[in-house]
């Protein structure tokens, strides 16, 4: 072998050492400046081989009371639960766990875990981040979120109960009017009434006389009693009476309709509101609150229906009759002197209701 090979080789060698060297400097300075905790550990013994800065201060301990130490010093419950978690592989396992610091108390750590290769086979990197902060920060998110929901919660309620108190208020404001309504129909009813049970005390003398008459044997008394009948029927226009009858009990029956729509309008306007959407004829909620407000528009103005065919909705009954009503009671009062016209108009246009 010449001189020159030899003193080639020699290069060679010296060049290897040397980026080996370079190698093991950028090594031990990655591992000790990193801010990942990092631990070599034997896959054979569960020894822990070698540990950076920055895992034993994370941990509370220092490099050199770790060493030699058993991984289990940090991680008793993944090794008692998982006997393969360092039963070697080629792939990284990522995930969180808690490890045990110095003191015992659980940290939890964002880790990874990766097994070396041909003359490292049996070694793995344990590789880990600190999450406390993140997950104390995740913590003070969710109170936080908690703390929003309640206060939303709160504050529907809250405008559910203004709502519910403005709706009583106009309930209030409506009341003497609503009381006039109710007023009229009840004043004929009881009229009616008073009319038919005069009627029914001629019907019962007459029946009672008829029925006298069907038992009675002597002529005398027969003559006696038909002249009652006839002298009734002279005095109380019996035809009368029975045509009279049909009109007074229809008036009666519509006087009492009347009462039970007003008090059917006003319960159903009172109750308080769901959350549930239901369906509703926009056309029938003009007429109920129609009716509900008329002694407020009857003395101030006229009422023009216009009411398209328009299909049944899904939407909030009470709070939708509650803007109508608004809308004919404002109307009404924005009237000049001499009175006006609320025109009431639906439609469908462009796929929507409108009003």
């Amino acid at each position: 072998m010449s001189d020159q090979t030899v003193n080639i080789e020699h290069e060679s060698e010296a060049r290897a050492k040397r980026e080996a060297n370079h190698s093991t400097v950028l090594f031990n300075a990655i591992f000790e400046a990193t801010q990942t905790g990092l631990l070599f550990v034997s896959v054979d013994n569960n020894q822990i081989m070698d540990v950076n800065p920055m895992a034993a201060t994370t941990l509370g301990y220092t490099v050199d009371d770790l060493l030699g130490e058993q991984v289990k010093i940090i991680m008793p419950n993944v090794i008692q639960e998982n006997c393969n978690f360092l039963g070697g592989g080629n792939e990284t396992k990522p995930g969180t766990l808690n490890l045990r610091s110095s003191d015992g108390t659980a940290l939890p750590v964002l880790f990874s875990t990766t097994f070396l290769q041909e003359e490292f086979s049996n070694l793995m990197v344990f590789s880990f981040l600190d999450i406390r902060e993140q997950m104390l920060a995740e913590n003070e998110l969710r109170e936080s979120r908690d703390k929003l929901q309640d206060a939303h919660t709160q504050l529907k309620e809250h405008k559910d109960r203004i709502v519910q108190s403005e709706k009583m208020a106009s309930i209030g404001q409506l009341a003497a009017g609503v009381a006039h309504e109710i007023n009229n129909p009840v004043g004929y009813v009881t009229s009616n009434l008073g009319t038919i049970s005069e009627y029914i005390d001629t019907m019962k003398s007459i029946i009672s006389l008829y029925q006298d008459l069907s038992k009675a044997e002597d002529d005398e008394k027969k003559k006696v009693i038909k002249e009652k009948i006839n002298k009734i029927e002279e005095d109380e226009d019996l035809e009368f009476i029975i045509e009279d009858c049909d009109k007074v009990m229809t008036e009666s029956m519509e006087g009492v309709h009347r009462v039970a729509e007003i008090v059917q309008n006003l319960k159903s306007f009172a109750r308080e509101d769901s959350d549930a959407r239901g369906p509703h004829n926009i056309n029938d909620a003009f007429d109920a609150m129609i009716k509900m407000v008329w002694n407020e528009l009857k003395y101030s103005c006229g009422v023009v229906k216009e009411y398209g065919q328009v299909p049944v909705v899904q939407c909030h009954k009470g709070q939708i009759n509650q803007v109508i009503m608004n809308m004919l009671v404002n109307a009404s009062h924005a009237m000049p002197h001499g009175g006006g016209t609320i025109t009431l108009g639906t439609s469908v246009v462009a796929g929507q209701l409108e009003i």
